[in-house]
């Protein structure tokens, strides 16, 4: 069996743990409700007991009876939200990752295609440059070119690249 000594440190010990809980408890309210203003509160509802016994009293027995029920409700609600954002989180991460398994893919292949395209059109271009710099025009002054609408245009080879203007 365990000494008197023994319950006794364990009495201390939780009478202490409670002073601590209830310092805490203080410093928070204090924190929300100045001291002024809960005073008043304290003040006010000693009046109406003075005043009104038989209502406070019954306000009083209402409120004991009913704050338990009240707070397994409230806290029940909390959960259920609680639980319903946290499936909701799973659900939305769930469906992301099979999402991102289609996206992933996809990008891949258009990335290819844009890069294949890319190098495509610059290939061209750098053929096409090399092809107008091997051309065996050499031209000089203008040359008159007849154009499918029946006019005539005077087609010009500079550095700068080939000028047409209508031909008088």
């Amino acid at each position: 069996m365990a000494s008197h000594s023994d319950y006794n440190g364990i009495k201390a010990s939780a009478k202490d743990n409670v002073a601590g809980i209830y310092a805490y408890g203080q410093r928070q309210i204090n924190r929300v409700v100045s001291s002024d203003t809960r005073q008043r509160a304290y003040g006010n509802a000693y009046n109406f007991a003075q005043e009104q016994p038989f209502l406070f009293a019954f306000i009083l027995c209402q409120f004991i009876f009913s704050f338990l029920p009240i707070l397994v409700f409230v806290s029940f609600s909390a959960s259920t939200i609680a639980f319903a954002l946290g499936a909701a989180v799973v659900f939305s991460l769930f469906w992301i990752g099979i999402a991102l398994l289609v996206l992933v893919p996809i990008l891949f292949f258009t990335c290819s295609i844009g890069v294949l395209v890319w190098i495509w059109a610059a290939g061209s271009f750098v053929i096409a440059k090399r092809l107008y710099e091997m051309s065996p025009i050499r031209a000089r002054g203008d040359l008159e070119v007849d154009a499918p609408n029946g006019k005539t245009y005077a087609v010009t080879k500079r550095e700068d690249g080939v000028h047409a203007q209508t031909y008088k």
